[in-house]
């Protein structure tokens, strides 16, 4: 069976994004919700997660979450390479008659009934795009949330992972009606006033390792106290690190919970991917993360060992 013979099946429809849901896993959730309720279906969108703050321009925003019903027919994970990213949704997963997952990462794990995967796809968008494009059904509002998601995970069409294909789909959604210019504007020319401090005070708390070939931005719960501000809501500081000149390896640390980091970790042409391994994680050859446990300055020393480990720096 297809998805789409999957979603044509079901009367009631979940879609489910990962922990910290980022623009590709909200875009791509939302897109498929707005093809679900077109369809007639009792659709809605979740994550583990709430929205974060920087996305909720997106429309619709409010339905994230807002769930109508304690069973459904069919359970969609988007972006999530195991199970355990769909955390405490968990129970709808158990519960559905049929489960999908549609996924970009590497080492994804095959947990759903029906597993789209493809790694060298930029995003989760790109796919959702490619599934539903045959049908002729991608209305504005589809365009937008695809949009959205291709325009975060390529780093506004700036990571490595921009080639012919997604500028291809990038146009093709702006003919489909997507406000490129608006969405951009939201993305990467608005941000809250707690947000303009984190990055403040992230850069200057830059630490510098392996003859500054290596960034470390640590976040500790101190400093998102400080800045009035979530864990959830900090998307984008990885790139400070790497965007630093001679940096090859950039790496943020985001405090969670009592001596547990969320790690991100972005290159110049080297494989953080193995780096995440060492401790769990995974995601792409450039981009990739995973959870640290201890203090600051050990979970530092425990990234540091492992990039020594893996990478010739």
């Amino acid at each position: 069976m297809s998805i789409l013979e999957a979603i044509d099946n079901a009367r009631s429809v979940i879609i489910c994004g990962h922990v910290r849901p980022d623009g590709d896993c909200i875009g791509s959730a939302f897109a498929l919700r707005e093809y679900c309720l077109n369809a007639g279906k009792i659709a809605d969108v979740c994550s583990p997660s709430p929205i974060p703050e920087s996305y909720k321009f997106v429309r619709n925003s409010e339905a994230f979450n807002a769930l109508t019903r304690k069973v459904y027919d069919l359970f969609i994970a988007v972006d999530c390479a195991t199970r355990e990213r769909i955390g405490r949704m968990e129970g709808f997963f158990r519960s559905a008659d049929r489960t999908v997952c549609i996924d970009h990462h590497e080492g994804h794990d095959g947990f759903a009934d029906i597993n789209l995967v493809k790694s060298n796809a930029s995003s989760t968008c790109e796919m959702v795009y490619d599934l539903l494009e045959p049908t002729g059904r991608i209305t504005k509002e589809i365009a937008d949330y695809l949009f959205t998601g291709l325009s975060t995970d390529t780093g506004h069409f700036m990571h490595s992972n921009t080639d012919s294909k997604v500028l291809y789909t990038a146009y093709k959604l702006s003919c489909l009606g997507a406000d490129c210019h608006g969405i951009a504007t939201e993305l990467y020319r608005r941000r809250s006033r707690a947000k303009t401090k984190l990055i403040a005070k992230s850069i200057e708390a830059m630490r510098f390792y392996m003859d500054g070939k290596v960034c470390v931005i640590p976040m500790t719960q101190q400093l998102l106290d400080d800045c009035g501000i979530s864990s959830n809501d900090t998307e984008g500081i990885i790139d400070y690190a790497i965007s630093v000149e001679g940096v090859e390896i950039g790496v943020s640390l985001c405090a969670e919970k009592d001596n547990e980091y969320k790690v991100s970790f972005r290159s110049r042409g080297r494989h953080v991917n193995d780096i995440a391994e060492v401790f769990g994680g995974g995601g792409h050859v450039y981009a990739a993360g995973c959870r640290v446990f201890g203090k600051t300055e050990d979970v530092i020393d425990k990234i540091l060992k492992a990039i020594r480990d893996t990478e010739e720096i």
